[in-house]
């Protein structure tokens, strides 16, 4: 018998590997043959931006909410989910899924359908990212990264996957100048000229196998902090080389830890993502908000050892 036995599914229609919804009809049969009812919401609505129609979504009576989108739509998702019981299943149907790969979920849709089915489900507690009325999960991130997921349209991300990043990501790296941050984090001050500043709750950089650092943990209570100086392409292979050797490179990256707050402010309003969604622009002031999301996750994964 399985699990869970109110499920809501909430279903983006545009999310870089769901085929424009027709990844649909295989989940409710998925469903119907585990005899499990299924309550199916589709987004984005025509009438509504995409974060208030997630927001407007009543999960009131399910026991378990699933998200199949990519890291945005899961982010929105389990920002609904934040200190209640209700644990947040994912089914990845994203560009870079780097929250699946966080958390051992399969990118296969059938494997991940069995995990969040299974009758013994695997769940875990991790923490969130709190920026004002919004949480975020995985990263949240000022400088390059932002104008790569603004520029890059869903057309190309369904079509190239996550080819279409790395075409923008390389336009923007020409010609590109560093620009001031200040940062306070834990009563402490720094300032950095950087390209990117990122805060990451995860180890995954992105591209499977590399990682930032095998010290992160996913629910350990702090928020990991990088300041990126890369600004040429071939500073920024050269970061790369330095994460997969796993030698340090302090003239490229820096490096802190915070288990409270963490506020950004730079000379001009920068954009800001989280979690691949852009969604405004600095001064921004992050919270660190420890085990506040109960997760279905893959296996070897437990609350010790991440």
């Amino acid at each position: 018998m399985a699990y869970f036995s109110n499920p809501i599914l909430i279903y983006n229609t545009e999310s870089g590997q769901s085929k424009k919804g027709r990844l649909l009809d295989p989940i409710k049969v998925h469903f119907d043959e585990q005899g499990i009812p299924l309550r199916v919401v589709k987004i984005p609505s025509d009438d509504e931006d995409f974060a208030r129609t997630i927001e407007k979504i009543s999960i009131d009576g399910a026991d378990l909410c699933i998200a199949a989108g990519g890291d945005g739509t899961v982010s929105l998702i389990g920002s609904k989910l934040i200190n209640t019981d209700i644990p947040l299943g994912i089914l990845p149907l994203g560009t870079g899924n780097l929250l699946a790969q966080e958390l051992n979920i399969p990118i296969n849709l059938d494997k991940a359908l069995a995990l969040v089915t299974s009758e013994q489900p695997n769940i875990i507690a991790i923490d969130a990212i709190k920026m004002g009325e919004r949480c975020s999960i995985n990263n949240v991130s000022v400088g390059v990264i932002p104008k790569v997921m603004k520029e890059t349209p869903s057309s190309e991300k369904q079509k190239l996957g996550i080819f279409a990043y790395l075409i923008h990501f390389i336009n923007q790296f020409l010609g590109l100048k560093r620009h001031r941050f200040f940062i306070e984090y834990d009563h402490q001050n720094i300032s950095f000229l950087a390209s990117e500043v990122l805060i990451t709750n995860g180890q995954s950089v992105g591209v499977h196998p590399l990682k930032w650092s095998e010290k992160i943990a996913i629910n350990d209570g702090h928020l990991d902090l990088f300041i990126i100086r890369a600004k040429s392409i071939r500073e920024f292979f050269a970061l790369l080389f330095s994460i997969i050797t796993k030698r340090k490179r302090d003239d490229i990256v820096k490096y802190v830890r915070f288990s409270d707050y963490c506020r950004i402010e730079t000379q001009n309003p920068t954009l800001v993502q989280a979690d691949g969604d852009t969604f405004g622009e600095t001064p921004i002031e992050i919270k660190v908000l420890t085990r506040a999301l109960r997760v279905i996750v893959g296996e070897n994964l437990d609350n010790t050892n991440i």
